[in-house]
């Protein structure tokens, strides 16, 4: 029986192994036979041209444009995945290797997907049986086509979804669906419907577990898998490790809520002390580990840190400690992560920008305590997701304002005055300075240096020639306690 798929593309598993074995280590454009880099020479940037010298250059496939996956391997269709990862920038990170971004499954074709069933829909027929294949994008920074000449082959993997993940694919994805579905129902006319589409990217954002949609309508949207979750799969090829697994399921975000109340009505008003004692937790650890191992503990699990268990991997779960003062108030701003401000520059639209992935890609478990004089109360907790509204108004803000401060040279290191108006000079010697990036006086979101102090030895940025301690997004402490009021 035909299957429809040209010879080149018909492989035995052995065959591809032994390919794809033999390119390990190698660049592109030491793999790439069939020459894709002279042939599009001239180009500053080709998509897909990583995945191209895969398919074309390793496995020797010819080109087409089936919607089909991609190549057949022991009599099954099997779809590449060729996916750029990049070094942590967390120095404790789990990870050997994360994914650069979302990984890209199929197009979200909405006059097709409103008829299909998940098992028959083009959606779980590209990610049913799958051939991944990484490089490393050996750069801080997003490069045009040469760049991707030096990139090396680190790994592949095939890979099939176990039965917990393809049910919460299968979930998401009908979500999706059901979501356009009512759409077509409720709205007669194709004018209307072309209006309410873009809900689709944002209204599902709070409730959508190993995917997400993008871009926004009327660019024709794509399913991706989250860039937490594609960490996670690629990690199976780079480490021996294995995450932690809950005993009891999570299957959506009210499971999590659900728990964190749970766990607050039994913790609450308790002593971090009282606590270690109850969970066995390690009481010399610093208030924010402390914090972080005793959650992890209440939800069953036995690692230090949460995302150390799968469940909260996977779906991108940040857990982030709120100290507050005696008074109820923040104790402190919230650092978030350190960002690569100069990429922000090359970055042309702010839905595809590393700043929008990480607030739209991640939800947050606030743990919220309290200092009260030698004591620290535990409060409770409090799932955080960024609304649309928020991350249009306050993130792209930052991103716009520092991307203009950057590209139009208006960025300046501002040293600090006394009340008398001298400039205040460190222990060391050395001027107490920072860069005029946005700070919390007139953003929710700003930017700001992750380093006690700013003597010399610790600047080691330089943007535009100026040097200065690394940068890092934080939240100001008053948005965090409207977050935790709500």
């Amino acid at each position: 029986m035909s299957t429809g798929i040209p010879q080149s593309r018909v492989f035995t598993k052995e065959q591809v192994k032994s390919l794809l074995t033999a390119a390990i280590g190698k660049t592109l454009m030491q793999v790439d036979s069939a020459k894709l880099f002279v042939h599009h020479e001239g180009c500053d940037k080709v998509k897909g041209i990583a995945g191209d010298i895969v398919e074309v250059s390793i496995l020797g496939c010819q080109k087409d444009s089936r919607q089909e996956p991609d190549i057949l391997v022991d009599g099954v269709k099997t779809e590449i995945k060729t996916t750029g990862m990049v070094e942590p920038k967390k120095k404790d990170s789990q990870y050997v290797y994360e994914c650069k971004e979302p990984v890209s499954i199929t197009a979200v074709s909405i006059p097709v997907i409103v008829n299909e069933e998940f098992e028959t829909s083009n959606f779980w027929h590209k990610l049913a049986h799958m051939l991944w294949v990484y490089y490393w994008y050996k750069s801080p920074v997003t490069v045009k086509l040469e760049g991707y000449k030096d990139f090396p082959i680190l790994g592949f993997q095939f890979y099939e979804f176990c039965d917990d993940d393809k049910l919460l694919l299968k979930q998401d994805w009908l979500l999706v669906r059901d979501f356009l579905i009512v759409i077509h129902r409720e709205y007669k006319t194709q004018k209307e419907r072309d209006e309410q589409y873009p809900r689709l990217s944002h209204e599902l954002r709070g409730q959508l577990m190993l995917i997400d949609t993008a871009p926004k309508f009327p660019n024709n949207p794509r399913f991706r898998l989250k860039r937490s979750y594609a960490t996670v799969i690629a990690d199976k090829c780079f480490s021996n490790k294995h995450f932690e697994k809950l005993g009891e399921t999570i299957n959506k975000y009210a499971d999590i809520d659900r728990k964190c109340m749970l766990m607050t009505q039994r913790y609450k008003g308790k002593t971090f002390s009282r606590i270690a004692l109850e969970l066995g937790v390690n009481i010399n650890l610093d208030a924010k580990n402390f914090a972080e191992s005793a959650v992890v503990k209440m939800f069953g699990g036995h690692v230090s840190r949460l995302n150390d268990i799968e469940d909260f991997a996977k779906i991108g779960i940040i857990a982030k400690s709120v100290p507050l003062k005696t008074n109820g108030k923040g104790k402190e701003d919230m650092k978030l992560f350190l960002p690569n401000l100069v990429e922000w520059t090359r970055e042309t639209e702010f839905e595809e920008s590393a700043i929008y992935d990480y607030f739209t890609g991640h939800h947050f478990i606030f743990i919220i305590y309290r200092h009260d004089g030698k004591d620290v109360i535990f409060e409770g907790f409090k799932r955080i997701y960024f609304s649309e509204g928020f991350i249009t108004e306050n993130v792209k803000r930052i991103w716009d304002d520092v991307r203009d401060l950057i590209s139009n040279k208006k960025l300046r290191i501002i040293r600090d005055k006394d009340s008398e108006g001298n400039y205040i000079v460190n222990k060391s010697g050395s001027y107490r300075e920072a860069p005029n990036f946005p700070k919390k006086a007139t953003h929710k979101v700003f930017v700001r240096g992750g380093a006690s102090t700013s003597e010399d030895k610790y600047k080691t940025l330089e943007i535009n020639g100026l040097k200065m301690i690394p940068q890092y997004i934080w939240l100001d402490s008053k948005f965090v306690q409207e977050l935790i009021k709500k």
